[in-house]
């Protein structure tokens, strides 16, 4: 496919070159169809589960069939995708009685089970005419849960198995031994999501009355994080200290350092983290952190890109959640983010950035308070954990995983729990382009990875393919062909839209070239991976959503949740700094298996016709 790819590139850019007049090529075709035919045609094949709301569309607007089988609106990436996606709504029971099933997700496997599958273009074949902005799913992309969530999932609609383990006061405690972590309790969470959580740091931001610490990989100098960085500079100029890190390497690499060098020159202090080559190598600092006067704190999978930040969660951005932290774990997270902050300090010494160590030492402060409180620590544990009223409220730990402490806790800490998981277990993850490296295969792989290392993304890889194996039910939910190439896709398409504001039709085919190598360069691992090593096992169900999905979870037999920065992926198991919560908390599990049916419903089952 790489191949093929490249004399596409080199066949495409001579042939715009030497031609007369410049077409950017997915609009090439006949538009014949309007909006009114293609409602028409679906009331004739009886979809009555689609209604059709003709005030929401451009009733001029005309629309062609492409070569994937889909109306497309004409000038289509200059429309508002998330838009159109409202031209039509979805009556969930008629789709349900529609296909014969008694959930949506039984409906919309059912359904996508009769179509045959090209592993060539990695899509399935279709055998009704869909809308582009839908984005190969056979309905419209569905912005909230609108019925009981046990019309979507049946797994959601059973009585939860309690697992007794997660309330074992020694399992915890041998969590704490491999993890350097501990419980914390009564801490308030919220699930935050796409664009909320960037609405929500900048309020937070805007509240700040001392100190603010921020982290992400990369600060993409694009419209959203130009904006909340103009509001630090605004707060650090109010007096406000404002400490920010980020990844040197991949900041350097990708050349988006303008946005930090404006952050320096302002005179806020930024440390770009500069621990690449140590602590085997590809050592990025992943982590994606803010914590606001040691009160409140957010954390998760965001990175400052418009990607994350302009999200709506089926516009074809990023699909991502962040937690929402008040409590005790704001510690956790508040010390997590300090210990970097001086390990990189102490590394050398850096223009215009001071030691934090005195709001080290209030921190721990704050902890010995904490424990006084009983508000965490294992000698609490019994109580907590044996009493009906506070097991599930609250319960939480923050794992920091620094390569010059301990470059696989959260691993460690992963291996324990899947241990005890008895009965369901959900994953998000953005790429499953990994698998098992051995001595066998290791010459196969890319020339960066052949010297890489694997030890603790085999070992996470072996346990739940053997837990699924041995009938584990699991939910896999990751990203489609047509996002496969991450945040690249995001960015290229608004490449695409300014080129073709500005008549720049060359430079938007170039623009397209590159999504299709991207979505090959990352998409044919990431398949080879879902066809041959998931889809084989009866008791997982892949889904893969319409936007890239960027969240990193895992929900343990719906009971306990972890929510962070960790991929499933050997960087991050292997080489990265990172971040995750792991908590037990019924609101926060009760909004997580909300958000993550709703990933399903949004996401093609890869499930086809033989």
């Amino acid at each position: 496919m790489i191949f093929r790819a490249f004399f596409t590139s080199i066949f495409l850019g001579l042939s715009l070159h030497t031609s007369a007049q410049e077409i950017f090529l997915p609009e090439r075709g006949q538009y014949k169809f309007d909006i009114q035919q293609i409602a028409e045609s679906y009331q004739a094949k009886s979809l009555s589960y689609l209604t059709f709301n003709p005030e929401r569309a451009q009733a001029s607007a005309k629309y062609k069939l492409n070569k994937r089988g889909e109306y497309q609106i004409k000038d289509w990436y200059l429309q508002d995708w998330h838009q159109l996606q409202k031209i039509f709504t979805l009556n969930v029971e008629e789709y349900i009685q529609h296909f014969g099933a008694t959930t949506f997700n039984e409906a919309k496997r059912l359904s996508f089970g009769k179509l045959k599958f090209s592993k060539k273009t990695l899509l399935h074949k279709k055998l009704i005419p869909i809308m582009k902005e839908w984005g190969g799913l056979n309905h419209p992309p569905l912005n909230s849960l609108t019925l009981p969530i046990e019309k979507y999932s049946a797994k959601h609609g059973e009585a939860k198995k309690m697992n007794r383990s997660f309330f074992d006061p020694q399992f915890h405690q041998n969590i704490d031994e491999v993890s350097h972590s501990e419980l914390s309790f009564g801490n308030k969470l919220q699930i935050l999501e796409d664009r909320q959580s960037f609405e929500t740091k900048k309020n937070l931001i805007r509240k700040a009355q001392k100190t603010i610490l921020m982290s992400s990989l990369v600060f993409v100098c694009d419209k959203g994080t130009s904006e909340l960085v103009d509001l630090l500079i605004k707060r650090h100029n109010e007096g406000i200290d404002v400490r920010v890190m980020a990844d040197a390497t991949i900041s350097k690499f990708l050349k988006h350092r303008d946005c930090l060098l404006k952050l320096k020159d302002s005179g806020v202090e930024v440390i770009e983290a500069d621990d690449f080559w140590k602590h085997k190598g590809r050592a990025i600092y992943h982590t994606k952190n803010l914590v606001v006067d040691f009160k409140q704190g957010i954390v998760g999978g965001h990175n400052m890109i418009d990607a994350d930040n302009l999200s709506l969660g089926t516009n074809f951005m990023n699909r991502d959640i962040d937690i929402l932290v008040t409590g005790p774990m704001v510690t956790d997270m508040s010390i997590g983010f300090l210990e970097d902050w001086q390990h990189f300090v102490e590394k050398r010494v850096r223009p215009g950035v001071t030691s934090a160590h005195h709001y080290l030492e209030e921190s721990f402060a704050q902890k010995k308070r904490e424990y006084t409180q009983k508000l965490r620590g294992a000698s609490n544990y019994a109580s907590i954990l044996s009493n009906p009223v506070t097991q599930m409220k609250g319960v939480c730990r923050f794992i920091k995983q620094s390569p010059y402490q301990d470059g696989n806790s959260i691993g460690k800490a992963y291996l324990k729990i899947l241990d005890s998981v008895k009965d369901y277990l959900i994953i998000t993850n953005p790429i499953a382009s990994d698998g098992v490296v051995t001595k066998w295969n290791r010459a196969w792989l890319p020339p960066i990875e052949i010297a890489d290392h694997f030890e603790m993304y085999n070992q996470l890889y072996k346990k739940i393919q053997s837990l699924a194996k041995n009938g584990l039910k699991v939910d896999y939910l990751t990203t489609n062909i047509d996002m496969a190439g991450n945040e690249n896709v995001a960015i290229y398409n608004e490449r695409i839209q300014e080129d073709q504001l500005q008549g720049h039709d060359f430079a938007a085919n170039m623009n397209l070239l590159k999504i299709y190598l991207s979505n090959t360069y990352y998409g044919t691992n990431h398949y080879k991976q879902l066809l041959n090593k998931w889809i084989t096992i009866p008791s997982v169900n892949v889904w893969t959503h319409i936007s890239f999905l960027h969240s990193k979870v895992m929900h343990f037999d719906r009971q306990m949740a972890s929510i962070g920065s960790y991929n499933l992926q050997h960087n991050a198991t292997d080489h990265a700094f990172e971040v995750t919560t792991i908590c037990q908390d019924e609101s926060l599990n009760d909004q997580l298996d909300k958000v993550l049916v709703l990933d399903m419903a949004n996401s093609i089952p890869l499930v086809f016709k033989p």
